[in-house]
């Protein structure tokens, strides 16, 4: 028993150094004005509850809870978890997420490690907040908005999409494997630094700006300090969308998220 505890504690030990390396590694995406800094200005440190979020669980067995500096979702369906506070702006979102095996209740889809998934700037078409939804994937077809899939499909894609908000659900870009992949999928099959691992935090850094002449970059989702995903503003492309809603969005999977940050610059 004194070995089997000294093995959980390692292994903790293991994780939060591995998420301490990832949060103090990483410089910030923004390109701050002279006599400005990139500074934290609004977040969760995970002690207090979800007063900050809006939960929409397709199953009512799904499980989050945020303490002790930890949010831990469990879910055997569909769920999207939102940020009650809309963004806007040019802002660096930031956070260290951890995939871990999916619970009993997903049933035949329980210990796979998947979806780890992110809406961003949502809204209804209109340009409201985007309503409560029933948390089925399908839902949300309806919303205007960019989603990143790190890890879905039981960690065989890592996909773009945009969300024209009329039903239309345009691939931008992608990795698959085997039966998954498409034409849209320019860049191959998965590998290392698009696949999830099982218990090994990764850093998140979600980069939105207003794009310029000079640099029409106005998205970018980086992971572990290696980008992801860019979007840039053009004549054959959607407008940028620069406001909206932001979801931690998920299926049939465990995560843990720690250290959820929003920066922007500031006068120093």
């Amino acid at each position: 028993m004194v070995g089997l505890a000294l093995l959980r504690r390692s292994a903790a030990a293991a994780t939060l150094a591995g998420v301490a390396a990832c949060a103090g590694a990483a410089p910030s995406l923004l390109a701050c004005a002279p006599g400005q800094a990139a500074q934290r200005v609004d977040g969760d440190t995970f002690t207090q509850g979800l007063v900050r979020w809006r939960l929409e669980a397709q199953d009512p067995r799904a499980v989050v809870q945020a303490e002790g500096g930890v949010l831990d979702v469990q879910t055997p369906a569909g769920l999207s978890l939102w940020w009650r506070s809309e963004l806007q702006g040019d802002f660096e979102l930031r956070f260290t997420a951890t995939a871990l095996p999916a619970p009993a209740t997903a049933g035949a889809l329980a210990g796979r490690i998947s979806d780890l998934n992110l809406f961003w700037h949502a809204t209804e078409p209109d340009g409201r907040e985007p309503a409560p939804r029933n948390g089925a994937f399908a839902s949300y077809d309806s919303l205007r908005l960019y989603y990143a899939g790190i890890g879905a499909n039981g960690n065989a894609t890592t996909r773009l999409r945009h969300y024209s908000g009329t039903g239309a659900r345009t691939l931008l870009d992608g990795w698959a494997d085997g039966a998954e992949a498409t034409p849209q999928d320019r860049r191959g099959a998965m590998t290392p630094a698009t696949r999830l691992v099982a218990g090994q935090p990764v850093l998140l850094q979600l980069l939105s700006r207003a794009p310029t002449p000079a640099d029409p970059v106005h998205a970018r989702l980086v992971k572990d300090g290696q980008p992801l995903f860019t979007l840039q503003a053009g004549a054959d492309t959607p407008a940028p969308l620069q406001r909206g809603w932001f979801a931690l969005r998920t299926t049939a999977s465990r995560l843990q998220l720690r250290g959820f940050e929003l920066w922007q610059c500031r006068a120093t």
